[in-house]
């Protein structure tokens, strides 16, 4: 299967996902869930489904075990409304970019309304909370 016709089938995903975790879903975890992308493999068999919650760790791992919990009732009530050949089997993974978002966005307002920085070495803050690697290694190489 071609490129667009991946993404389109996972624009439908998406979109068909978020109208039924907000319209449909009893479970009130599934509420404040974001659905950030949907990537269907090439015989879209499967789809791996890329969501985003701002909350603690507990409450994110809690909202993975009822989405994947969920998993088989979503695909059941896409079916009809996709008419596609293979409903693809939908994996849940988490997607930290609107919680990191979040923090930077704080982060910014406190730097801007003058409270001074939050802290000592925002760019060794930045570093640690990112994950980003040391260019220096590479430079010498």
């Amino acid at each position: 299967m071609g490129k667009k016709y991946m993404g389109r089938v996972g624009q439908l995903i998406r979109r068909k996902l978020t109208q039924l975790l907000l319209e449909e879903s009893n479970d009130p975890r599934l509420a404040n869930v974001t659905i950030t992308d949907v990537v269907v493999n090439r015989d879209t068999s499967r789809a791996e489904v890329f969501y985003s919650i701002i909350g603690s760790v507990d409450e994110i791992a809690a909202v993975q075990s009822v989405l994947d919990g969920a998993a088989g009732w979503l695909r059941n009530e896409m079916a009809p409304t996709l008419r596609l050949r293979n409903v693809p089997k939908l994996v849940f993974t988490y997607d930290p970019s609107l919680a990191q978002g979040a923090r930077i966005e704080a982060l910014l307002q406190q730097e801007l309304h003058g409270q001074g920085p939050v802290t000592p070495n925002f760019e060794e803050a930045l570093e640690e909370d990112f994950e980003v690697a040391d260019d220096d290694d590479s430079a010498d190489a």
